[in-house]
């Protein structure tokens, strides 16, 4: 390419060809990957990046805990493999959670893209594989090292051809090795078609590299977020909060914002120190999180990359639990980083209110991993994630059973069905569940489960691992919106704690409650008409408006 500026007209017809090109790029994932994990709960993320391992584009229906962090995992595996040394045909592969997502099960691969002997840039993906060997899915690992298997930056493909010794390692410490190497050679497939549609570009307009392109995409970029962090009133926001995570235990996030002219500056500085249990932070995972909440706060007109990113500047005390040291057990992080988009949004409530949501029900995940073999000795191991209520908007109400911020999918109750050797008995809005307000949070699910017998049943007993939160300290609503209810998990009919294991046999039952999401706004200033849909809907019962709206605002709702 020429050091000329591209046309208005080129660049945007290539700039919507990079962010086409990595939508491809996970359609060849999913379509291609073996796990439910992957295909129907979007646990994935894609993205290519420039020579200099600066980010172009990434999809946008992965999530964020996955997207966020593959810049510092490219610049991490470029560092142990220098750019010099790589050839064509050579693959990357690692899982460090320092690097990477936090927690092991995420593994990432990075292909160069050669183009004429030159190297133009890379495609990355990483997937969370449904096994990486340690302790299953348990919040109780007490350092990394029982987290599982830990992948140095490793060529998993060397000049086109297959390091099975890599290989080898990875299917000898997995328990589940047809289902992780299939998901794995996804991801080469899909790096593959993300490679092709890069060096598609250069041939097509004869350029040596797309480097112009990348500057062009970064600097405007950056421009454009700048410009629009300036119109965000400057100050110092400031918000705190407690989280329960198990056995009583508590942890304190703390959260400052400053907004300077054009930039942005978010410190956890004064937050909890790391725990025992496995729910630490690496500072990639936390950043991830806080990146996606301030660019869905910007709300800017085009996808995040590179320039965008420029604006923030993330900050973490070290040994902390939003930024932990090696080895500390990190395989259920999603319990306190999922919280950072809303504790930024309340620092945030009072500043522009217009720019945030209120808390969501799905603020931590929930879900279930479920360990075990069908009667023909067929193993399975599945992640079913089960979302809460996505909390209000500023203008309408929130939306029920959405995942926010993790923006993973509900499992099909046919898949898992079909994955499992149990029985859905019940997956419905769970009722009241939503944080009264002008506007109320979207409604939370009820999930029951039951262990088919006979049979039907398992070869032996399931090991279920539970993820959850909010059973303490509930979804908050904004600007005078109510909270939602604690979240509620029973196994049997008894009450549990999060983080738990259990091994249920043929007639065991476990039922799950995720909370709704937060109101926003003040419930005196909820419509009648509002009420009174939801009243017919059997989405609130009576005693929750007389308890969260007045009584004279059931009988009004009556009348009408």
């Amino acid at each position: 390419m020429t050091d000329a500026k591209l046309d208005p007209i080129t660049l945007e017809m290539f700039w919507r060809r990079l962010n086409s090109t990595v939508d491809e790029l996970a359609a060849t994932l999913k379509r291609t990957s073996f796990s439910t994990v992957v295909r129907d709960v979007n646990d994935y993320a894609t993205a290519i990046f420039d020579r200099d391992a600066r980010l172009l584009a990434q999809s946008p229906d992965s999530t964020p805990g996955l997207c966020g962090p593959l810049g510092h995992m490219l610049r991490s595996m470029l560092r142990d493999n220098p750019p010099e040394t790589l050839v064509d045909g050579d693959v990357l592969i690692g899982n460090n959670p320092w690097d990477g997502s936090g927690h092991h099960n995420d593994i990432t691969v990075t292909t160069p893209v050669f183009f004429e002997g030159v190297l133009i840039g890379y495609t990355v993906s990483c997937c969370h594989h449904v096994d990486i060997g340690g302790r299953r899915a348990t919040t109780e690992s007490r350092d990394n090292y029982e987290e599982g298997l830990r992948i140095p930056h490793l060529k998993i493909f060397k000049a086109g051809e297959l390091n099975t010794d890599v290989l080898a390692f990875i299917e000898n410490n997995v328990r589940s090795a047809g289902t992780v190497v299939g998901d794995l050679r996804a991801q080469f497939a899909a790096n593959h078609v993300g490679c092709e549609r890069m060096k598609g570009i250069c041939i097509e307009r004869g350029w040596a590299d797309l480097q112009d392109l990348a500057d062009e995409i970064i600097e405007r970029s950056e421009a454009l977020a700048r410009a629009e962090v300036a119109k965000l009133p400057d100050g110092v926001f400031r918000h705190e909060a407690v989280i329960d995570i198990e056995n009583g235990e508590e942890v304190t996030i703390r959260c400052k914002v400053t907004v300077d002219h054009e930039s942005i500056e978010i410190d956890y500085g004064g937050s909890s120190p790391q725990v025992k249990s496995a729910v630490n932070c690496t500072l990639t995972y936390a950043s991830s999180y806080t990146t996606f909440a301030v660019n869905a706060a910007l709300d800017l007109p085009i996808k995040i990359n590179e320039g965008t990113l420029r604006v923030l500047t993330i900050k973490a005390d070290e040994g902390t639990i939003v930024n932990c040291t090696f080895p500390a057990p990190t395989f259920a992080r999603t319990a306190i980083g999922n919280h950072l988009a809303e504790i930024i949004y309340c620092a945030l409530a009072d500043a522009v209110p217009e720019r945030i949501v209120s808390g969501s029900g799905s603020t931590p995940m929930w879900g279930q991993y479920l360990f075990g073999k069908k009667q023909d000795g067929t193993p399975f191991a599945p992640l079913n994630c089960i979302n809460g209520g996505m909390g209000a908007r500023p203008d309408s109400d929130g939306v029920s059973c959405l995942t926010f911020p993790v923006n993973v999918g509900n499992t099909p109750v046919e898949v898992l069905e079909s994955e499992v050797p149990i029985l859905v008995n019940k997956r419905a809005l769970w009722q009241d569940s939503a944080g009264p307000g002008e506007f109320r949070g979207g409604f939370g699910q009820e999930f029951e489960v039951e262990v088919l017998g006979d049979d039907l049943g398992p070869l032996d007993d399931i090991l279920v691992s539970f993820r959850g939160g909010r059973f303490i300290h509930p979804v908050p609503g904004v600007q005078g919106g109510g909270g939602a209810p604690n979240g509620e998990l029973y196994v049997n009919g008894e009450r549990q704690e999060p983080g738990i294991q259990r091994t249920l046999g043929p007639g065991d039952r476990f039922l799950c409650r995720a909370p709704g999401g937060g109101g926003f706004g003040s419930p005196t200033e909820r419509s009648e008409a509002a009420i009174q849909r939801d009243l017919r809907a059997g989405l609130v019962s009576e005693d929750y408006v007389r308890r969260h709206y007045g009584d004279d605002r059931l009988a009004d709702a009556g009348d009408d």
